[in-house]
């Protein structure tokens, strides 16, 4: 667990414990911090454009967590308890709510926003008067107007009650009522206000909506981008979205493809959203392993949303329509979003392969505690696939400050003469492998081994045990020198079980393609032969799967250094965490 895992878990546990407290004695004050929130506006469109970031810096400082966003603007004032009602979606409400998410990104990113959409429609058939179930519940109901707390005890219940039946009717407790007043945040707002609470200028076109709807995409770890284009599709569906999840090789030819969540956690995190936001439509998530999914099996889509770059897609979508006999989709496009906040070597748009360079060098996985290891030295396991520049990475960790261990040095001292491993090594492949100075040669060795499994599989057999037994004397050494930090670099490190000597597993990936180039290149080998090296090994996915950190050395000597940089600075957080437990 990071130190930010911890920080979060003792914030969270210290704004719940508060909200709790709120909820049986009213407390109202603004200093403490609430896990989840519900945000109503309900003020003009030019107000909460105009406010909206200063309203959520407001806002990021009451919620920890999870914010919900319920958007009912120019609702009337004539009324003494605020109501839930049905609100058109116009080309302004459309701005708004990209602008929101996208500000969001920037001004309050440790929170997870949600704008709920289940009332927006322009549909006089639509069900829009719908109960949300808000997960977890809220703790702090936040306003933009403190005109709809009245003045009295009564006014506040009946306004609770009316607001918790409709967003969290499994609620078991009331949460608090908190105020951030837009005034507050914005100077110009008073004089919007005094306008009439009628529609307010700008553009105001109702947006045609479809039963059917459907889109795609990958949906990798959700984010600002994802929210906006499946929001998009929710307010366009009236019956059904359906959203196509890429997997298989659609997604290999992606940026670190081995980080991308698995399909089941994408499929529910899809469906998980859409029933939150619009639990009045029906959510039809699936997995997709072409460009077209059910955009050709199923007659009955209407629409189709794409982005600037997947247009081309559409247009093919709909010519395979065409042949099928079955009727051609409208397409919407929506426009990218721009990422503020990406650095040189991500993206302009935020995207989910930003995302992941982001996850390079940080705690993926939790590492099990192990009972045999001692605290000190903290050995950290790194491994890779050949050519996957572990040893450049193992350089950066020891001028950072780490010893080394190189279990591939290792490997040639067990296959020297006079220990244990050598005689067993001719017995089994023959004195063929003896070279003129009676040392085992490992380049006659190789072909024998590498062309057949069974053969590699007595190798290592034989190898790796002594290997291991190597690396715990060289362990035990450093200790005794006093080194806080061992690396221990080995690429059949997980393949040899070698990951028993060590807290937590380092992998370094990089493309196949890459591996095999780099090979060819530095080590001389055919295609053919850098291919049998690679499909003797673990793959990338497998590495990861069983890894807490991993690295990249595609990239230029600057991005690897702050990844591995990035990664010590980590490490030396927790292991700061650790020793105070």
């Amino acid at each position: 667990m990071s130190v930010d895992d911890i920080y979060l878990q003792r914030r969270v546990r210290r704004a719940s414990c508060y909200a709790l407290r709120a909820c049986y004695q009213g407390v109202q004050d603004l200093g403490k911090m609430f896990r989840t929130g519900l945000l109503i506006l309900t003020r003009p469109l030019p107000v909460l454009g105009d406010s909206i970031s200063p309203l959520l810096t407001e806002v990021a400082k009451i919620v920890g967590a999870t914010l919900y966003v319920h958007i009912q603007p120019n609702t009337t004032r004539d009324n003494k308890v605020f109501t839930i009602s049905q609100t058109p979606y116009t080309q302004e409400l459309r701005t708004f709510i990209t602008q929101l998410y996208i500000c969001s990104a920037s001004v309050c990113n440790h929170l997870n926003v949600n704008i709920l959409l289940g009332h927006i429609s322009n549909k006089s058939c639509f069900p829009w008067d719908v109960n949300y179930r808000i997960k977890p519940n809220c703790d702090v109901i936040l306003f933009d107007d403190d005109h709809w707390l009245g003045k009295d005890n009564t006014t506040r219940t009946s306004l609770l009650e009316n607001i918790s039946k409709k967003f969290q009717p499994d609620c078991r407790f009331k949460p608090a009522i908190e105020v951030v007043n837009v005034d507050q945040c914005h100077n110009e707002s008073a004089g919007l206000l005094s306008q009439s609470n009628g529609p307010s200028g700008g553009p105001s076109s109702l947006i045609s909506s479809f039963n059917n709807t459907v889109l795609g995409g990958t949906f990798d770890h959700i984010h600002t981008g994802h929210k906006i284009l499946l929001g998009e599709g929710c307010l366009l569906a009236d019956k059904r979205l359906t959203v196509g999840v890429t997997d298989g090789d659609m997604n290999n030819k992606k940026t670190l493809p081995e980080l991308i969540q698995p399909l089941q956690s994408r499929l529910e995190s899809v469906k998980t959203f859409i029933q939150e936001v619009r639990p009045n439509i029906c959510p039809n998530v699936v997995p997709i392993y072409d460009a077209f999914g059910p955009t050709i099996t199923d007659a009955d889509l209407q629409c189709i949303i794409l982005s600037q770059e997947t247009r081309k897609g559409g247009q093919m979508v709909n010519e395979e329509r065409q042949k099928k006999g079955f009727p051609q989709m409208e397409e919407f496009v929506i426009d990218l979003v721009e990422d503020q906040q990406h650095d040189e070597y991500e993206e302009n748009k935020i995207s989910s392969s930003s995302f992941r360079k982001r996850l390079l060098g940080t705690m993926i996985n939790t590492p099990q505690k192990k009972k045999n290891l001692m605290s000190v030295p903290y050995v950290i396991g790194l491994t890779g696939g050949i050519a996957s520049g572990k040893s450049a990475i193992c350089k950066r960790l020891e001028g950072l400050g780490a010893a080394s261990i190189d279990c591939d040095k290792l490997g040639h001292q067990v296959y020297m003469k006079g220990l244990p491993a050598y005689n067993r090594l001719v017995e089994v492949f023959g004195s063929s492998i003896v070279g003129e100075d009676e040392e085992i040669n490992r380049r006659a060795l190789g072909p024998i081994v590498f062309s057949d499994p069974e053969k590699l599989k007595m190798l290592n057999s034989i190898v790796w045990p002594e290997i291991s037994k190597l690396a715990e004397e060289t362990i035990q050494q450093f200790r005794l020198e006093g080194m806080e930090v061992v690396v221990l670099e080995a690429a059949l490190l997980l393949d040899a079980g070698w990951d028993k000597l060590v807290h937590e597993v380092w992998t370094t990936i990089i493309p196949r393609q890459e591996a095999i180039k780099r090979m060819v290149d530095r080590n001389k080998f055919t295609e053919e032969e850098a291919s049998k090296r690679l499909d003797s090994q673990l793959t990338n996915q497998e590495r990861v799967n069983r890894s807490n950190v991993v690295l990249c050395t595609l990239w230029d000597y600057k991005y690897t250094q702050q990844q591995v940089e990035h990664a010590w600075l980590l490490l030396s957080n927790r292991r700061a965490v650790l020793n105070k437990l």
